[in-house]
């Protein structure tokens, strides 16, 4: 559970008070559910973007989930930036013309907010997939504003199946993940009002959505 503080607040806060189950609590883990089609249709070809390294000593990149892919050249790995862990510098606005229909499987994981326009980047994961092909990202629907090197949204789950239904694309789940409890400065919400406020108005760190491209 993630919890955020004013910098301006008046008064510190020593804990945060413990938050009831949600209003709304995801049916499917959108992970188990992503996951769950990869072993079933073991895609051959995949295009990961936002691989760069943040921290030098840790990898965040999936190719090992892929076991079955054996030649490397058949898991891309694309970053705006140069870096560790970057096959190809690469802007999802305008990937690659050679590169239409010639993914299986499409990963972005916290990328979709740092781009100045995500449902052009939504059209061009449907243009660079192939027909049957998977896509799974992962973006913020509630995070403090951070940078690599911009950070332009946040998502509903409903915002993210608009963008990627208007790139012909079909969500197969738009989902919420990681609970989060926000805490405002006492003027915004009073601290007597803080726990019905979080139950009434849920906030998650996770906006999640799985497709594929029809065939």
């Amino acid at each position: 559970m993630f919890s955020f503080l004013s910098k301006g607040s008046a008064k510190k806060v020593s804990a945060a008070p413990e938050l009831k189950a949600p209003l709304h609590m995801p049916e499917v883990n959108p992970y188990e559910f992503f996951w769950g089609l990869v072993q079933d249709k073991r895609p051959a070809s995949v295009l990961e973007v936002g691989t760069r390294r943040s921290d030098d000593a840790r990898s965040t990149h999936l190719l090992a989930e892929f076991p079955w892919i054996r030649e490397t050249s058949n898991y891309v790995r694309a970053d705006i930036q140069d870096g560790l862990d970057v096959d190809i510098i690469a802007d999802l606005h305008t990937l690659p013309e050679e590169w239409s229909g010639r993914f299986q499987c499409f990963i972005a994981d916290a990328v979709f907010e740092h781009l100045e326009r995500p449902w052009l980047a939504a059209k061009e994961v449907s243009r660079v997939l192939a027909p049957g092909g998977l896509f799974f990202v992962v973006t913020h629907q509630t995070y403090p504003i951070h940078g690599h090197p911009n950070d332009f949204f946040r998502f509903s789950k409903e915002a993210l199946r608009l963008i990627f239904e208007d790139a012909d694309l079909v969500v197969d789940l738009a989902e919420y993940s990681e609970r989060c409890l926000i805490i405002p400065p006492a003027h915004v919400v009073p601290p007597e009002l803080l726990e019905m406020w979080n139950w009434e108005f849920p906030s998650y760190a996770l906006s999640i959505v799985v497709g594929r491209k029809p065939k």
